[in-house]
């Protein structure tokens, strides 16, 4: 029997996995998997048309539509299915493959409200005899209460985070000297946001200013803030804040503040004010107990807001950290100024050549203010990070596993330890880490590094649905091209480098991808070294070395492969799923750097298992 595809949305079974469609859930026996919505779409083709064959060319057009995708895509997303369904690669019993056709599902399909249906028929009991009205009326009251526990759990199971953007705001003052406040305050709405339950905040820039409801829209977030500045005749400064709802186009908060133009603090706990007891509330949002203290000091607190606005560019660094030291040297116990301080310090070292002692900076300050503040959550994953990216890989876990422990199953807990399985080359770890992570923010930008624990693991099907979380931003844009190289596919690979901006790597290669190569790519090589060269990201050296296997350079890409070895990323097993070294693997540099690998990624896995056992029996 044919279902159509919103009968199948509400969920179906095949065999013993139950489907659902709506949550891009796969559940079989006492597991449960979470898939990339396109494999999901892939599989929901196939249901609709149960024991008929799907050709390649229905599933390209139907799953990816106006995409140019290769082959290969498909591949990956029926590979993935059958590890998900139980299916035997040798003896293919629930996905067929009919040669020169494309695939056919061959077992049935059952919607799974039906089979509920039928269990709760099997399951009725007959008719009841009259004398006994108090057990009919006892039966029936306990029936209401389990459906209505039964329809509490289901909304709580389906329900899904709600997600929120702080625009830019307008400075309508007509004062230059307050342009900082429309980066600053909104940054402050949006960390005082995240000091709640129920929301998911997107950084601000994430929706566009110029056109806020369509591009929320289309970046599937549920509601944005909005707000403008202006001067009083009578010296106030003030500040109009509303919040929409997105979907309805409907205005569900606004509040208007003044304060004495230059008191700052006064206009900060006016906000946190509104947030707390209106915002929040109209957002469905949950205030959390807040930890650590507020500023006290004006100077202090201006010089913070102000380093909020500094861009984060080399040409900039040094007059942000110059202020942000300022300011936590008249006020040392304001956490958030400690936290922005180690991350322009961590910029400084990772990306424009500040060395050691700024890494050694960036540490402290964060650990400073994770003291100030211990619910702080930025700055216990920043501190994470740094101890990944040096190489102490498991000081890291440790860090990440207690960061779980203390604050619950979230977004960040999750991505947090996904990020140092990945370094240690635990990809599968990183993987199911990263799924669970998705589960509760289907839509976070940031997931999108959870790309690469599929890339290197050479299960590409799920990588662009992850890029695709932060759709537009250098990181995709480059991680597409890494992704298209996987896939073979240089036509691609070049019209993103296209879409990317002018630096080292796309003058290596856009000439590369057009066919130059030989001396003639000599100084474009070498330009690129150089350049990267400077990152202190251990995983970076592994990330960018396919580009130039790409551009025929073996010898300098198993350098970088080296480096990043050396300096603490376990780049095993990606050595040897990963496909873009499937050419390599006879070459003796490669095998020598693949033993150094597998050292580095056994000793952070005895690591896990021992700290594993530690905890588990206390």
């Amino acid at each position: 029997m044919a279902f159509t595809t919103q009968e199948l949305q509400a969920g179906f079974l095949i065999g013993e996995c139950r489907i659902e469609p709506r949550t891009n859930r796969i559940g079989r026996g006492e597991t449960a998997a979470h898939v990339e919505p396109r494999v999901m779409d892939v599989l929901v083709c196939l249901a609709e048309h149960a024991g008929e064959v799907v050709s390649r060319e229905t599933l390209n057009q139907r799953v990816w539509t106006n995409l140019v995708v290769t082959d290969q895509a498909v591949t990956n997303c029926i590979s993935e299915l059958r590890q998900h369904l139980g299916d035997d690669r040798a003896n293919t019993r629930v996905i067929e493959t009919i040669p020169k056709r494309g695939y056919r599902l061959a077992v049935p399909v059952r919607l799974a409200t039906a089979e509920a249906t039928k269990a709760e028929a099997a399951q009725a009991p007959g008719p009841l005899p009259a004398r006994r009205p108090r057990l009919l009326a006892a039966a029936v009251l306990l029936a209401g209460v389990l459906l209505g526990v039964a329809w509490w759990w289901s909304r709580a199971s389906a329900s899904t985070v709600s997600s929120v953007a702080v625009l830019q705001f307008e400075n309508a003052a007509g004062d230059a000297s307050l342009d900082y406040l429309g980066l600053a305050l909104p940054d402050e709405i949006a960390t005082m946001l995240t000091q709640s339950s129920g929301l998911a905040v997107r950084p601000l820039g994430y929706v566009d200013a110029a056109k806020p409801l369509a591009s929320a829209r289309d970046r599937h977030v549920d509601n944005i803030v909005t707000g403008r500045y202006y001067l009083e005749d009578n010296g106030q400064l003030s500040l109009a804040i509303e919040a929409q709802r997105v979907e309805e186009e409907r205005v569900v908060w606004r509040t208007r503040i003044s304060v004495p133009t230059g008191d700052l603090l006064a206009m900060r706990g006016r906000i946190a004010e509104g947030v707390r007891e209106g915002l929040l509330p109209a957002l469905g949002g949950r205030a959390l107990p807040v930890s650590g203290s507020p500023p006290t000091d004006g100077e202090a607190y201006q010089l913070y807001l102000t380093s909020l606005a500094i861009p984060h560019q080399p040409n900039h660094s040094a007059r942000a950290i110059e202020v942000l030291e300022r300011a936590v040297s008249l006020e040392p116990t304001f956490a958030p100024a400690w936290n922005a301080l180690g991350r322009r310090y961590y910029d400084s070292y990772n990306w424009w050549g500040g060395a050691e002692p700024a890494r050694q900076r960036s540490i402290a300050a964060h650990r400073r203010a994770l003291e100030l503040d211990p619910g702080l959550v930025a700055a216990a994953q920043n501190i994470i990070t740094h101890r990944a990216e040096s190489g102490d890989l498991e000081g890291a876990y440790a860090d990440a596993r207690q960061f779980l422990d203390k604050s619950g199953p979230q977004m960040e807990t999750y991505f947090t330890l996904a990020y140092v399985y990945r370094y240690g080359g635990l990809l599968e770890d990183a993987q199911r880490h990263c799924d669970l992570a998705r589960a509760l923010d289907p839509q976070n930008p940031r997931l999108r590094s959870c790309a690469y624990a599929y890339l290197y693991a050479g299960k590409l099907a799920p990588v662009m649905g992850y890029l695709l979380l932060d759709e537009g931003s250098y990181f995709v844009h480059w991680g597409t091209v890494l992704y298209n190289l996987r896939t073979n596919d240089r036509s691609a690979a070049l019209r993103a480098v296209r879409q990317a901006m002018d630096d080292p790597s796309r003058r290596l290669l856009e000439p590369c991808l057009q066919g130059t190569g030989g001396a003639a790519l000599d100084d474009a090589v070498t330009a690129f070294v150089q350049h990267w060269l400077g990152s202190g990201d251990p995983e970076t050296p592994y990330g960018i070395a396919p580009m130039l296997v790409a551009c025929d350079r073996p010898k300098e890409a198993l350098r970088f492969v080296e480096r990043a070895v050396d300096m603490g990323f376990c780049a095993w097993p990606a050595l040897d799923l990963d496909p873009i070294w499937a050419k390599l693997h006879e070459d003796p540099d490669y095998q020598r750097i693949r033993v150094k690998a597998m050292a580095c990624h056994d000793r952070f896995r005895r690591a896990v298992a021992a700290y594993d056992a530690k905890t588990s029996n206390q």
